[in-house]
């Protein structure tokens, strides 16, 4: 356990955005918690629970106690013939966690590759991309109250996982700390390639398809990635900055009145996902800069720190997007980026 006071969280937000925040905290077990409730200066504060930081979006220096969870071990703790169970600290580097599945030739997260954040805001958020989400591979998330310590165990159906969301993010906002997740993952021979997504199907030669390893399909996904998502180490962003909206299929219908190459997915509770990206890129905010924040030249989808932005020119920035795709597809764009 690490406390410090009036630390800055620049490097614990990937839109490198320079705020501090009151009191810093690291868990590593159960035992911390009684331990900093002992002290009556950090329970009278209010507190804030972050993973890696890549997937907040800070507007103020923050006056309370911000908990994170460092805890990083892995250990594998069942198997049988088709499957691998594998255990995982919540402060596990995500990236770190998917190399070494498919080094393993399990299949299950290579399309998650590349994904920033830590291992414990999986299930928070439920990420995913490329037609996987972490809920695919989920089956316990073992958490820590952070009033009483008790440990608290979910399983999967028990998450409520839903598009960029579970009951971590619903219910027990900075309440429940994550502390380690279970994945079950199958084995090279009793698993197969997720190639939903057209994108990333259509990057491999038709005959290569059933022949696909775990460690080619993350090398693709990578190399997809990289080409098309602004690198965090060179201008600070959080990935999506908002969720692909779903619409009705009579909305769906009219829009395509006006604009028959309205991209979409049919969903299976017969809703259409329409990218935000498209959304963002047609109303002409695709490269478009506004002080010292921009939305990437790259992929509309992202909003980035050019250097020295403030989260509130990043937050004025989404805003004025939002109104604008408002006004001429009459679709609400929500953000995926938790605003602070």
């Amino acid at each position: 356990m690490h406390i410090q006071a009036n630390y800055s969280l620049k490097p614990h937000n990937s839109f490198k955005v320079d705020v501090s925040a009151k009191y810093f905290v690291e868990v590593t077990k159960q035992s911390d918690i009684p331990v900093l409730r002992s002290d009556l200066k950090l329970t009278s504060m209010p507190w804030v629970i972050i993973g890696g930081g890549s997937n907040i979006l800070f507007t103020h220096d923050m006056n309370c106690v911000i908990v994170t969870c460092s805890y990083d071990k892995l250990k594998v703790v069942k198997e049988d013939e088709e499957n691998v169970w594998i255990s995982v600290g919540a402060g596990m580097n995500w990236h770190d966690l998917v190399t070494y599945t498919v080094e393993q030739n399990l299949w299950g997260l290579e399309n998650l590759a590349l994904i920033p954040g830590k291992v414990g805001a999986a299930p928070v958020q439920n990420i995913g991309a490329y037609g996987a989400e972490a809920r695919d591979t989920i089956t316990r998330v073992q958490t820590l109250n952070l009033f009483s310590g008790e440990r608290i165990e979910f399983r999967n159906s028990e998450c409520n996982f839903g598009y960029r969301t579970s009951i971590f993010k619903q219910s027990y906002t900075n309440q429940l700390l994550v502390h380690r997740v279970t994945f079950r993952l199958r084995k090279l021979s009793h698993g197969r390639a997720n190639l939903v997504y057209d994108h990333l199907r259509d990057a491999f030669p038709h005959e290569q398809i059933p022949k696909l390893t775990p460690k080619e399909v993350y090398d693709k996904v990578v190399e997809i990635r990289k080409l098309r998502v602004p690198d965090p180490r060179i201008y600070g962003n959080a990935g999506s900055f908002f969720k692909n909206p779903l619409i009705t299929p009579e909305y769906f219908e009219k829009l395509l009145e006006t604009y028959p190459d309205l991209p979409h997915h049919k969903t299976v509770e017969n809703q259409y996902k329409i990218p935000a990206a498209w959304l963002i890129e047609n109303s002409g905010w695709k490269g478009v800069k506004q002080e010292k924040a921009a939305v990437s030249e790259k992929h509309a989808l992202f909003l980035v720190n050019l250097g020295g932005a403030s989260g509130e020119e990043i937050r004025q920035l989404a805003h004025k997007i939002q109104g604008d795709v408002d006004q001429k597809y009459g679709i609400h764009l929500e953000p995926e980026v938790i605003i602070i």
